[in-house]
């Protein structure tokens, strides 16, 4: 059996230390409508301010992820969760559009580096099965993390107590950062390198063509989750005639058991070393199906939620599917930067799916857009020439 450096219930709290990270976004997203009456501005101002957060991550996980690669992934992860909750306070403290803009810009570095070091941790600490379990779980992170964060705010909703669901956030991230840094294994780093060296290794993984077509395949589905998880509580409140309390609850609620499940079946399913290409092209018809089920206007809202938690199934596989092979396509000691590329590409396609999103008109372009995204993904997915690594020694 192959060494393991990491215990579940170390995975576990890596989970949801990067679940906590991304549910600083549900919970301003459902903080909206008192923000804009706390501070006299328009919805459009608070978005300016959400997409702060996603700009670290845009611009510089490559590089967090070569300082990964330096520093070790534990460190990053416990600076990370002193960075979100920090953003909290900030926000809380200041009450103002430009202390919550400066507080999710503060969050958004550390998740950045939770988000970057989270995999990287997985890959170097753990093999065999466990590795393909953590990831597939990992995978689900995004998703969870919006839908935590909805649910964190929500009984505080149209009141004048905004600062509270903050506050109560910050403090749910420091807990989870006290557990990595009691149960997360010690860091392994490549040590004090020359920025050349740094350098020069960053553009080794951009020159490898694995790396480059594994962040591409996983892109495409995140930013399409994304963008669905942003206009599927409005479109399916007017498509099918319920309040927008309901249709949010509604997404919030499949969210969370949707992902639950997806975690669960694809470590399990990616443990037993299937066919990844098969696997992969069926995900994503699974996909391009559930985005129907969703968008299309004639069906219920019933089928519509049904829909919805089919394409999370489907987003949380292809991305357990795609992380999974990460190994395979860079050597152990370029991981953090490999998954930094991966991520920022993630987060790249990510900040530009709300204005495409919401410059779309009539169901079909969402539709067409999903099916354009997810093909481009299985013809990148670089598993076409080779097999799955084994997933020998599961936990």
């Amino acid at each position: 059996m192959e060494e393991q450096r990491i215990s579940w219930p170390a995975i576990v709290v890596i989970y949801l230390v990067t679940v906590l990270s991304m549910a600083a976004v549900g919970v301003v997203a459902a903080l909206t409508h008192d923000l804009t009456s706390a501070f006299g501005v328009s919805k459009k101002a608070i978005g300016l301010a959400l997409s702060l957060f996603s700009l670290p991550s845009a611009l510089a996980a490559i590089f967090c992820g070569g300082v990964i690669d330096r520093f070790g992934p534990k460190r990053v992860i416990l600076v990370g969760c002193a960075l979100v909750a920090l953003g909290d306070v900030i926000a809380a403290a200041l009450q103002s559009l430009p202390g919550l803009t400066l507080g999710l810009l503060v969050s958004g570095v550390g998740y950045t580096g939770i988000n970057v070091a989270a995999p990287a941790m997985f890959v170097s600490a753990a093999s065999g099965g466990r590795r393909v379990r953590a990831m597939a779980l990992w995978s689900t992170n995004a998703p969870t993390g919006f839908a935590v964060g909805l649910l964190i705010a929500a009984s505080f909703a149209g009141s004048s107590h905004w600062t509270i669901p903050l506050l109560i956030h910050g403090g749910l991230m420091a807990l989870a950062g006290a557990g990595a840094a009691a149960l997360a294994p010690a860091s392994r780093s490549t040590g004090a390198l020359p920025l050349g060296e740094q350098l020069r290794g960053l553009a080794r993984v951009f020159a490898e063509p694995g790396v480059l077509r594994l962040a591409l395949t996983a892109a495409f589905p995140c930013a399409l989750s994304y963008g669905t998880s942003l206009v599927a509580p409005a479109y399916l409140s007017e498509a099918h005639g319920v309040n927008m309390a309901a249709s949010a609850t509604g997404v919030a609620a499949v969210k969370g058991l949707a992902m639950a499940f997806c975690g669960l079946a694809s470590g399990a399913l990616l443990a037993r070393n299937p066919n990844i290409p098969r696997l992969f092209t069926g995900l994503a018809l699974l996909g391009v199906t559930a985005q129907f089920a969703v968008f299309y206007p004639g069906p219920s809202f019933g089928l519509a939620i049904v829909g919805l938690a089919a394409w999370l199934v489907a987003y949380g596989g292809l991305t357990a599917t795609a992380m999974s092979l990460l190994p395979t396509v860079v050597r152990p000691s370029q991981t953090g930067a490999a998954a930094g590329l991966v991520s920022q590409l993630m987060s790249i396609f990510s900040a530009l799916a709300p204005t495409v999103y919401f410059g779309l008109q009539g169901w079909t372009s969402y539709v067409l857009l999903a099916a354009a995204g997810l093909t481009i993904s299985v013809v990148a997915l670089p598993a076409w020439s080779r097999r799955a690594p084994a997933a020998a020694s599961a936990a």
